[in-house]
């Protein structure tokens, strides 16, 4: 009798052993996933708020934000340009309905340093900050730098090579004001941009590497 107790008792004490083993292991494969690191980042404050791109359905790599570059030559000399958009809204909308939307554009960098946004967005090779709010009553506003001013000011602290592209990545920061374009009484306080692009995505919203 007693042995067949005891063999009970060891197939028990196996068991409890292979099953712990296996619910450590699993710990331990979730534990030893290499995290995700996302090459492009975005975020500011507005208004004192902080103020973040939207989440595409939950996915933390799908950000409703991107840059694309393009460059002017201009008497044999080329003169690479930045284009940022962004994008917050409750249903990750990405078009012109979005609840805001952000847009950044950097003519002509040339080296890392300060550059003045003082274009306007009207102008496609300028420099210009443009930000759309569309109000829940239908209402939409354009606030937009001051145009031959030094509201608003970019630093570019970092080029990020990317393999396979002429031109780099690019990280930096942006603060500054933008005024309501039908009421420059109204105005929008931007501050503690910060922007990384180690891949330039154009339309393409993973900001992770694929």
């Amino acid at each position: 009798m007693s042995r067949i107790i005891n063999k009970k008792l060891l197939l028990i004490v196996f068991s409890v052993f292979i099953f712990g083993c296996d619910d450590d292991d699993i710990d331990n494969d979730i534990i030893d996933q290499p995290e995700i690191t996302q090459l492009n980042a975005f975020s500011m404050r507005l208004a004192s708020q902080i103020w973040e791109p939207a989440t595409i359905d939950y996915q933390e790599c799908m950000r409703t934000f991107y840059c694309s570059w393009s460059s002017l030559t201009k008497q044999n000399v080329e003169q690479p340009f930045y284009n940022i958009k962004a994008y917050k809204d409750p249903h990750a909308k990405t078009d012109p309905n979005s609840e805001n939307f952000f847009e950044l554009q950097i003519f002509d960098v040339q080296e890392t340093g300060s550059y003045e946004i003082s274009a306007t967005y009207k102008e496609d090779f300028s420099s210009f900050a443009l930000f759309v709010m569309n109000l829940p009553d239908g209402d939409s506003r354009r606030y937009v730098n001051e145009v031959n001013g030094n509201s608003f000011v970019v630093e570019i602290d970092e080029f990020i090579p990317i393999e396979g592209f002429s031109l780099p990545g690019i990280k930096g920061s942006f603060y500054g004001t933008l005024y309501n374009e039908d009421n420059p009484l109204d105005s929008l306080v931007l501050e503690e941009g910060d922007f990384t692009f180690g891949k330039i995505n154009w339309n393409n919203f993973n900001q992770c590497p694929e």
